[in-house]
């Protein structure tokens, strides 16, 4: 039997019989894809049975593991997931301005993500040149632009276009599938470290055990509730973070984190109305804070330090 078959049997069979794929099944069935073995309609197919009995962690990691045997080598150290774009009502998207920042202070990142067509919500790849952050075309580029200017944006389409061609299939069976999990998670880069913004309730732990699961040795990342699903903190609320590192996935309880009296540029280059700058500097500081605590494990010392790389952006 070939290995999409055996993968649809086993999440499709009757409610007492079917079970998830394993970590293994998985890989297997990806590949078997990404290699031309299995058709869009056997894929899609899989996928939406995963959907409705939700994607386990084992499942999600598998799928990644597949699409990172083919990505390149381009030498990040922080890995930037750009996928869910912010509603209007929510502000620009404030985080690549932290992304920017973290690479004016010698960290390599690498931005990475997907513009849905006539999509109402504000995304990061609108707003790269109003942040001076360079567009890469392919790979080896944003690997250039890594070692010129320290961050780039890479393009879904630019490294895996076979997983935007099934993020696309939601306008098709109008249904999101797993991999709008999974494309947050490919870590084109190779960065060291990572953060995983995500909206759903259970998302947060599944994103960080996924991580866990791929097994990457000296990679940390940080999971939360992004605004809007983004991969941007919202200081203004008290969640559970979740960190995953080679070791394991460990919970934090983090309070709200807002400064009232935070220092305020002159002007925002993403065109931000004056009355929401206070809320501006306080995601962006929060968003650096969750990127460092990676690296750190000390909330009051991340905060500490994306206080400070604020305070020189502003100067600069």
């Amino acid at each position: 039997m070939s290995i999409i078959l055996e993968c649809i049997r086993t999440v499709g069979r009757g409610e007492r019989g079917r079970k998830p794929l394993t970590f293994e099944q998985a890989e297997q069935v990806m590949e078997a894809y990404l290699s031309g073995e299995v058709g869009d309609d056997q894929m899609a197919m899989l996928l939406m049975l995963i959907r409705v009995q939700n994607e386990t962690n084992a499942e999600i990691a598998g799928f990644v593991k597949a699409f990172q045997s083919r990505m390149p080598e381009i030498g990040a150290d922080i890995d930037w997931p750009c996928y869910a774009g912010k509603r209007a009502s929510a502000g620009k998207p404030w985080h690549i301005r932290a992304a920017k920042i973290l690479a004016d202070n010698g960290h390599k990142v690498l931005l990475h993500g997907y513009h849905e067509p006539m999509s109402e919500r504000e995304h990061a790849e609108q707003y790269l040149t109003a942040c001076q952050i360079p567009l890469a075309t392919h790979a080896e580029h944003a690997q250039r632009l890594l070692q010129t200017d320290s961050i780039a944006y890479l393009p879904l389409r630019a490294f895996a276009p076979q997983a935007e061609v099934m993020l696309n299939w939601k306008k098709r069976y109008g249904l999101r599938t797993p991999i709008n999990t999974v494309v947050r998670a490919l870590n084109p880069g190779g960065g060291k470290v990572g953060l995983r913004g995500s909206f759903h309730p259970g998302f947060q732990q599944l994103h960080a055990e996924v991580e866990h699961h791929i097994g990457k040795t000296a990679h940390a990342v940080i999971s939360f509730k992004g605004q809007s699903g983004e991969s941007e903190y919202n200081p203004k609320v008290s969640q559970t973070v979740w960190l995953s590192h080679p070791d394991g996935v460990e919970s934090y309880y983090w309070p709200e984190q807002f400064i009232s009296d935070i220092p305020l540029p002159t002007h925002c280059p993403l065109g931000t109305p004056q009355a929401d700058w206070i809320l501006m500097a306080n995601t962006i500081v929060a968003t650096m804070a969750a990127v460092l605590f990676t690296q750190t494990r000390d909330r009051e010392l991340a905060i500490a330090t994306a206080y400070r790389y604020w305070q020189g952006s502003l100067s600069a």
